[in-house]
């Protein structure tokens, strides 16, 4: 009888025995059976210590180190949440959730490992069956803490589609429901946090904040949307942002600390792990850095290790962003009744064991070697633990623990509905149920996507279609009380709902008017006006001219006497209207000028004394249409005579028809028109009246303009003219969608990594006797599909495999590599590029990249950033800028197109080293479809074949068929183009190091190899980290003449080359090598570079100038702007005796002695001595009148010999000076003259 294939197999794999596990982790934790078990991924110890890692022996586990007891409490209160759902009749009836709790460490390897563990199980041994029914081994998972740890997680585990519920994650990158389809949080996310802190800041006006934020995914992330957010809601300006480090690093907490010392903003804001602040508060302390107000995010702001007597001084009074309070009742009666059993006492890595030792301070037997002979104790067990003063036991606030609680049961809840599930009528294909016996992780993520309940504390519990619950936070106050006791105050709340963003509640509520920052000014209401300050309303103050003072009284007397003085003579003219002198003068024009005159003087009383509705109404009319009068009336009759000039020259006669009595009376009429009078409103006095002054001066001027302009004609015309003659008293003068990669380059690069194996299976030299294979996948672009690629090389992708004795053999792949590279600089800002290509983020940097002074942009980003980038740029015209390139997008063809070059030609890049693979194109050109063992759709090699020619395999109807004969030359030219290669440099080199690797091992010789006993590795039982001892020591030379080793981190020695984009005039861009960059074990980092070969993208072809402020010359110091970065600075001069010499000087120094400071403050010069000469006139004088005062003394009073001294001291202050002369000069006068004045006296 002949036997099934599927029955030999399984008698083949009956009589296989038990295999192990190829790893497994040693990890802290505890567990309990149950029908189905949940995971949880929790911080009970903050740090771990890594081992030396030498190779020569199977590398040590992790130790775990620094118990918290907090962290521990997370972990019970799961352990509590399933005690009670299991103890709930009405909750998964006739079910026993079981669990399997973990330990991270703080270590993102430790919690990658336990999530591994949970999705794999941990059993040392298992039978390989043929049918792998039932649960996973865990359902779902709470965790992890942190963003960083849960994002590594979720990239793995979402490829089984394992449910993940995090209580502590809350980067928003998580939200990604495309890259992290399995996630689910009860903590809200970041992107809400950082709403609300805004939200805060707006409350107290608060517009100049400095940010604080961790190296990590939960920190950078925050970094990019909190500028985003800030910059579109109004609400402030960020004065700095700064990076903490992972790690202890002293020298970047001390800048960073200096950053903020300097800077003006008093507001600091800190989105951080506890480990950060704790070290950023150290270096604060040491600087004595105070008057700070700090805002926390929630990761620290309920950290008891930063509430402590040191540090409160600087802390105290912060704000913080806290989760969500909840009650829960029960869980410290379940606490208190934690005793570790046998099973736990026997296992070290019991958490329960390792709980109970660090409270109680002692060691369960067997203890440690010379624990017991130092004085420890040793445990038993029965401790009673509600007699220890332990924050374990403190569940007044629990936050934290709460989102833990509503986790467990919202997984919980999910596994109800699904059991309650009426077949027939389920969710999935055909109506069916999901049972337990055949249960698939994403099953259960349905029935938790639509969870909806509510605790016991009020709370409802959701998920959107994010996998992110409704956000509340709670708002904190750190209080320093008087008894050296820290209170953290509950001050208010931020929540949000599905139809409201974040809105804040404060306890003593503010107004919430914000009267800062106004974006316009408003005018006050009528008889109103704006204060000094400009910042309030006040009523009008009626400013006049009263009678009582000096000018008013002065003004009056003038004005009356004016209307006397013109009455009278109008009197005298119209008592004389007959006689010819005053007909002869125009007596209807003289009349006419006389009452307007008159008018015009009385005019000026209505200035006079407090306004009056009436008189401000009036004023101006009555004041402009007098005036105009009087002048129209003076212009009139210059008109005349000036017609009176040309009608005595032949023919002028016919012109002075036109300037009769009814024409006069026209001319003024229609110039009181054309200039009329201004009536004034109240409502606007003020300002008003200053207005309508200046047209009255305007007018007025204007008309006196005309006036003399017509009188220069008079005086030109008036020499025939026979009347009185007259002159004048002065004379005026009056005056696409884009791909992650190229689809061809991609392949050219898995291609060059079968050409390399290939090279070195055909190499004698090289692993004779040994033939090397290769798996090579395809990442797509996308971490998911990364992510399986690798766990796929790590674990073998065979279905069902034969199983050897023991499980031994070679693992099935040896090795991945990796490399980073990154510069420094004074930054005139840092901006994060989004990943999703968000137009508004990119229309923002684009702005803030114009609006700077900095001319010089570096880009470490990637392609798809960059595209996005440019289209931004493109659309603002953004020139001038000189560009720098990461490798990442250095070598971009797709980025060198005639819309994007006008912007980045000339820009430099750091290249990946440039090499050559002899042989690499006829390989190339050997490519045919079905060399490849895997002919199926997914085959590479098929793929590459039907992009390139644009066929079908096995195609049918229309579709052209591929024949897989097509000559590979007809291929994009680019494809084959072996002239430029640098990834694929990099991907030879790593090849031959890992064959150089095996080829060294395969040579060990027994009894002399590197591990212990001086034993070699097996081929046929090889651990890994055996081949990564020989990795470790490759050093080998290419055929290109590179130097291939890696130092103890795995780094190769660096090389990059130094690019420079040239757009040629026919169109075409070229990438011309400039330089290279490269670092050597003896002479350290090297530049070499060729400026004669650099095109700059500048009128003056030539590196353009970015600097924040120019270099300060000789003659000058620098003085650092408050608030700016050291590039940032003023030019002072140096102070009159004292230089700088050198360019950019921190400080002058004074000249010496003698010395005094050159004009220009660069140099010393020797003093100038200048003295009175004998020799000059002055000099001659003082001489002479000196010697005649001594001889005349000397004469005339004989006795008087005192005066002629003084006479001779004033020769002391004549002369070249000597050091005798100063030092007597003025002693001798000064005893002369006072003796002189006493004799007088």
């Amino acid at each position: 009888m002949t036997k099934s294939p599927s029955f030999e197999k399984a008698e083949a794999f009956a009589d296989l025995p038990y295999c192990r596990l190829r790893r497994q982790f040693d990890l802290n934790g505890m567990h309990k059976p149950g029908d189905m078990i949940l995971g949880g991924l929790f911080e009970v110890h903050y740090t771990s210590v890594f081992p030396d890692l030498t190779f020569t022996s199977e590398p040590n586990q992790l130790v775990c180190q620094g118990f918290d007891l907090a962290g521990f409490r997370h972990a019970m209160t799961m352990a509590f949440a399933i005690d009670e759902i299991n103890r709930n009749i009405s909750l998964l009836p006739n079910v026993t959730l079981g669990y399997s709790l973990y330990d991270n460490c703080a270590t993102l390897v430790i919690g990658f490992s336990a999530a591994l563990s949970m999705v794999s199980g941990q059993q040392e041994q298992f039978l390989q069956q043929e049918k792998c029914l039932g649960t996973p081994p865990v359902l779902g998972i709470v965790g992890d803490s942190f963003s960083t740890f849960s994002i590594a997680t979720s990239d793995v585990i979402g490829l089984f589609k394992l449910p993940i519920v995090s209580y502590f994650a809350t980067c928003s990158c998580l939200s990604d429901r495309q890259r992290f389809p399995s996630f689910f949080r009860t903590i809200p996310s970041d992107g809400f946090q950082v709403r609300a802190v805004i939200q805060i800041l707006k409350h107290f006006r608060w517009s100049w904040v400095g940010l604080l934020v961790s190296d990590d995914d939960y920190g950078l992330h925050v970094a990019r949307s909190f500028q985003s957010d800030l910059t579109r809601s109004g609400g402030g300006c960020l004065a700095y942002l700064e990076i903490l480090p992972w790690g202890y690093n002293p020298g970047e907490l001390t800048q960073v600390v200096e950053v903020m010392k300097k800077s003006t903003a008093r507001v600091v804001i800190v989105f951080a792990h506890q480990i950060h602040m704790i070290q950023l508060m150290e270096e604060v302390v040491k600087q004595n850095l105070t008057g700070l107000q700090w805002i926390a995010s929630e990761a620290w702001t309920a950290a008891a290790v930063l509430q402590t007597t040191e540090l409160m001084p600087y802390l105290g009074g912060t704000l913080g962003i806290a989760i969500r309070r909840g009650e829960i009742p029960g869980l410290r009666d379940f606490l208190l009744g934690l005793h570790p059993d046998l099973h736990e006492i026997s296992n070290r890595n019991s958490l329960v064991r390792q709980f109970w030792e660090y409270t109680f301070q002692c060691r369960f037997a067997p203890a440690p070697t010379g624990w017991v002979e130092g004085g420890g104790l040793l445990c038993t067990g029965e401790e009673e633990l509600g007699r220890v003063q332990t924050e374990f036991l403190d569940v007044s606030n629990l936050r934290p623990e709460y989102n833990i609680y509503k986790a467990v049961y919202a997984l919980a809840h999910a596994l109800d509905e699904m059991l309650h599930c009426v077949p027939g009528r389920g969710p999935f294909d055909e109506h069916r149920c999901a049972t337990l016996e055949s249960l698939k992780p994403w099953q259960l993520m349905h029935y938790l996507q639509q969870v909806n309940f509510t605790t016991a504390f009020g709370d409802e519990v959701s998920f959107d279609e994010n996998g992110d619950a409704l956000p509340i936070y709670d708002i904190m106050n750190w209080l320093w009380l008087p008894d050296g006791r820290t209170k953290v105050q509950n001050v208010g709340e931020v929540k949000g709902s599905s139809f409201r963003d974040a809105t804040v509640s404060l306890q003593h509520e503010l107004s919430s008017r914000d009267p800062e920052n106004s974006m316009e000014c408003t005018s006050c209401p009528e008889d109103f006006w704006s204060s000094p300050q400009r910042d309030h309303c006040v009523p009008k103050k009626t400013e006049f001219l009263s009678y009582h003072e000096p000018l008013g009284i002065c003004l009056t007397a003038a004005s009356l006497l004016g209307t006397v003085i013109s009455a009278v003579v109008l009197g005298i003219f119209i008592h004389h209207r007959s006689t010819p002198v005053v007909r002869a003068n125009n007596s209807e024009l003289s009349f006419l000028l006389l009452v307007s005159l008159k008018l015009c003087f009385l005019c000026s009383l209505l200035f006079i004394g407090r306004p009056r509705l009436w008189t401000c109404q009036l004023r101006h009319a009555a004041f402009g249409i007098s005036f105009v009068l009087c002048v129209s009336c003076i212009l009139v009759k210059t008109m005349v005579v000036l017609a009176v000039f040309r009608a005595s020259k032949p023919g002028g006669g016919a012109t002075l028809k036109w300037f009769g009595a009814v024409q006069q009376r026209g001319t003024v009429l229609v110039w009181v028109a054309f200039v009329p009078a201004y009536i004034n409103s109240p409502v606007e006095m003020k300002r008003t009246e200053v207005e309508e002054g200046g047209r009255v001066m305007a007018d007025i001027t204007g008309t006196l303009g005309l006036f003399f302009t017509l009188i220069t004609l008079f005086v030109s015309s008036s020499t025939s003219f026979n009347a009185p003659t007259c002159k004048l008293w002065r004379k005026f003068q009056l005056n696409e969608m884009h791909e992650p990669g190229d689809v061809l380059l991609g392949f050219r690069h898995a291609m060059t990594m079968a050409f390399a194996v290939q090279e070195i299976n055909k190499n004698p030299d090289l692993l004779p006797n040994l033939t090397l294979g290769y798996r090579l996948y395809d990442n797509c672009g996308a971490l998911v599909v990364g992510f399986s690629g690798a766990l796929a090389l790590a674990s073998g992708q065979e279905e069902a495999f034969a199983l050897q004795e023991g499980c031994a053999g070679s693992p099935p792949v040896l090795g991945i590599s990796d490399l980073a590279q990154s510069g420094q600089g004074c930054l005139a800002y840092l901006e994060v590029l989004p990943w999703d290509g968000d137009l508004s983020e990119n229309r923002r940097i684009v702005h803030m990249i114009k609006e700077s002074t900095a001319r010089v942009l570096m880009v470490f980003a990637h392609e798809f950033h960059m595209i996005h980038l440019m289209e931004e740029v493109v659309r603002q015209k953004v020139t001038g800028l000189q560009w720098l390139a990461s490798e990442a997008w250095t070598g971009a063809a797709v980025l060198q197109t005639p819309d994007f070059m006008p912007y980045l030609n000339g820009t430099l890049g750091i290249a990946i080293r440039r090499g050559e693979i002899t042989g690499l194109r006829d390989f190339l050109l050997r490519i045919r479809p079905g060399q490849s063992s895997n002919n199926t759709s997914y085959d590479m090699v098929q793929q590459f074949w039907e992009y390139s020619f644009q066929c079908k395999f096995g195609a049918s109807g229309s579709a052209e068929a591929c024949t897989g004969e097509m000559n590979i030359q007809q291929v994009d030219a680019e494809f084959l183009d072996v002239s430029n290669l640098r990834p694929e440099y990099n991907i030879y080199k790593a090849v031959y190091a890992l064959a150089h690797a095996l080829d060294d091992m395969l040579q060990c010789e027994p009894g002399r190899g590197p591990f212990s006993g001086g034993s070699c590795a097996d081929i046929h039982k090889l651990e890994p980290w055996q081949f990564v001892h020989y990795l470790q020591h490759v050093n080998f030379t290419t055929t290109f003449g590179d130097q291939v080793s890696f130092d103890e981190n795995g780094d190769v020695l660096p090389i990059y080359d130094i690019v420079n984009w040239q757009w040629l005039p026919n169109g075409r861009t070229q990438v011309q090598n400039v330089g290279e960059v490269k670092r050597s074990p003896s002479r350290g980092e090297e530049l070499q570079i060729h400026e004669d070969k650099i095109f700059w993208n500048f009128e003056s072809n030539k590196p353009p100038q970015s600097v924040c402020s120019e270099s300060c010359p000789p003659g000058t110091r620098m003085s650092t702007k408050k608030g700016q970065p050291v590039c940032c600075f003023d030019c002072l001069p140096c102070s009159e005796g004292e230089i700088s010499n050198t360019t950019d000087s921190m400080e002058c120094t004074s000249c010496p002695e003698d010395f005094w400071s050159s004009p220009q403050r660069d140099h010393c010069v020797p003093k100038k001595t200048e003295f009175l000469s004998y020799h000059e006139p002055l000099g001659i004088c003082l001489t002479a009148a000196s010697l005649l005062g001594t001889v005349i003394s000397a004469l005339c009073w004989a006795s008087s010999s005192i005066i002629a001294l003084c006479f001779l001291c004033s020769l002391l202050f004549i002369g070249r000076p000597r050091l005798w002369t100063c030092q007597l000069r003025h002693a001798a006068f000064g005893i002369s003259f006072v003796l002189c004045v006493s004799c007088i006296l």
